[in-house]
């Protein structure tokens, strides 16, 4: 499947990775160029092996891979992006939005009702991840719960959600 966008400035496609090989080293590479928001190496080692059995999304510009989301269904109703990331030097010009756009039509062709995300909570005072929630919260997802020690307790999990 593949999506083609031209937002603003950007030409750019978006596909969805079938091979588990392809599915963890575009994570790999990726989330290896984002430290302040993936420092943990054996959380890194994990979201790398496991992002090979989801459904994978990648975008592309100049045949390049520039930014995926890794998506996890754990119910017939509900699915969750398990990690994603776009190259710092493509932030901030809406390929994430285009991508979770795409992630969004396939899940309601799936007849699912809910996407859910968890990330670094507000009571952490990381300026990068506050730009995450931003992100989610402007794609119209919402907090439903703080985690204060899912990932232990300088780690608060925010829990959010959206109704596709």
């Amino acid at each position: 499947m593949i999506f083609q966008t031209n937002h603003l400035e950007i030409n750019m496609k978006i596909k969805r990775i079938k091979k588990k090989t392809e599915k963890s080293r575009i994570c790999k590479e990726i989330i290896e160029s984002l430290p302040n928001w993936f420092g943990l190496e054996s959380a890194n080692k994990e979201y790398i092996e496991r992002s090979a059995e989801t459904d994978f999304y990648a975008a592309y510009r100049l045949d390049k891979e520039v930014g995926f989301f890794s998506i996890l269904s754990h119910f017939k109703e509900t699915s969750e992006i398990y990690v994603c990331g776009v190259l710092p030097d493509f932030h901030r010009q809406g390929i994430g939005r285009k991508l979770l756009q795409a992630v969004e039509k396939d899940l309601r062709k799936k007849k699912k009702k809910f996407l859910t995300v968890k990330t670094l909570s507000a009571s952490h005072p990381d300026k990068g991840y506050a730009k995450t929630r931003e992100f989610y919260k402007a794609c119209g997802f919402v907090p439903i719960e703080e985690f204060k020690e899912l990932w232990g307790k300088e780690n608060p999990c925010l829990f959010l959600i959206k109704t596709l």
